[in-house]
């Protein structure tokens, strides 16, 4: 088991700390054990109040690698670390505290952590979930190091609690054409770890007749993105590889674009062709659709500049929204809505925290 103090003191505090507590399930293990949040002063330095926690990690990594998620996480959520000397504010601090009965000295990592004795702002809710673990070199509890602090430091409980998160194994992202699918995906991906199951840029040899010639090629159009993306999702789900797996697509839009695009006759024979092809195919735990309007849609569309897109329309973004709301209505998967509300997770990081807590809260 390992023993992890997180802490921020920048920006929205509780946010931050329960983004952590998400990040930490899906990259470092099984949250066993989470504390009240604890507010205290900056410790060593001149700052705004700390919100700190601890959490209980059951993780198959070794001590180096828990270490390594941690610094991914902090750099995820903007900790600038600095090459000055001293203590700093930032909006998140992740420790390692014990790590079993581990002593470890290298130029990296100390175990355990060797100023926790000293600190009240990590005994205290340290000492909420493991009152009976002994520091592996004193032998004394935590209890014990808690009542025989030198630390004077007020610690103040504050009633907003941060909740444990269980992970998801396969998560899809949907979405119109230009909403941001894989963006997402790759975002959500730099967040939790996992594996990327990004639809291929296929170069379909109908597809700029389609834009041309809708009518009289649909079905080789269709066909041939359904055959990619079997194709696709059979190499990919052979291989054995930890982690969850993120998709900016969901294999259950092949049959929504077919029925805005075949006629009847066709969609009937397409139809009975996935079917049989998706059958043995694993199926996300949750999909989400972003949301964004037509208009937005059209902007992102001409932004990235695939020439072959440049003269679609309104109208036919319109009718593909209209098939992501009917298959969403028939679907047997787990679905979220999430509206995107004009946001740029590349220029503001809350979109896609806002994202993060969806997940979380799942």
């Amino acid at each position: 088991m390992v023993y992890l103090s997180i802490g921020s003191n920048l920006g929205d505090r509780l946010l931050h700390l329960q983004l952590a507590v998400g990040m930490i399930a899906y990259r470092i293990g099984e949250i066993k054990c989470l504390s009240k949040v604890v507010e205290t002063p900056a410790w060593g330095f001149e700052g705004e109040a700390f919100y700190n926690a601890c959490l209980a990690v059951d993780t198959p990594l070794r001590p180096e690698e828990v270490l390594t998620q941690l610094l991914k996480i902090e750099e995820f959520l903007g900790r600038k670390r600095s090459e000055k000397n001293g203590y700093q504010s930032r909006t998140i601090d992740l420790d390692i505290i014990f790590y079993g009965n581990h002593v470890v000295k290298t130029d990296r990592l100390t175990l355990p952590h060797p100023r926790m004795q000293e600190r009240n702002f990590v005994l205290a809710p340290l000492a909420e979930i493991a009152p009976a673990v002994e520091h592996p070199e004193s032998k004394l509890t935590v209890e014990s190091l808690l009542k025989t602090s030198e630390d004077t430091t007020a610690v103040t409980e504050i009633s907003a609690p941060l909740f444990p998160v269980k992970k998801i194994d396969y998560i899809a992202i949907e979405g119109n054409i230009g909403v941001g699918k894989t963006t997402f995906a790759e975002r959500l991906q730099a967040a939790i770890g996992g594996r990327l199951l990004l639809e291929n840029f296929y170069d379909n040899p109908y597809l700029e007749d389609f834009y041309r010639d809708p009518e009289s090629f649909a079905l080789p159009v269709e066909n041939a993105f359904l055959e990619d993306r079997i194709q696709q999702q059979n190499q990919f789900f052979s291989r054995t590889e930890n982690g969850p797996v993120i998709a900016d697509y969901c294999l259950e839009k092949s049959p929504l674009f077919a029925r805005q695009n075949l006629n009847e006759k066709d969609i009937d024979l397409y139809l009975q062709s996935y079917t049989k092809k998706v059958a043995s195919l694993p199926q996300p735990a949750i999909v989400f659709f972003l949301e964004q309007s037509i208009e937005q849609l059209l902007k992102n569309i001409k932004k990235r500049g695939r020439s072959f897109e440049q003269n679609m329309e309104a109208a036919y973004l319109e009718k593909i929204e209209q098939g992501y709301q009917a298959w969403q209505n028939e679907s047997q998967l787990k679905q979220i809505n999430f509206p995107l509300m004009g946001g740029d997770i590349t220029k503001d990081p809350s979109v896609f925290y806002r994202f993060l807590m969806a997940l979380f809260r799942l």
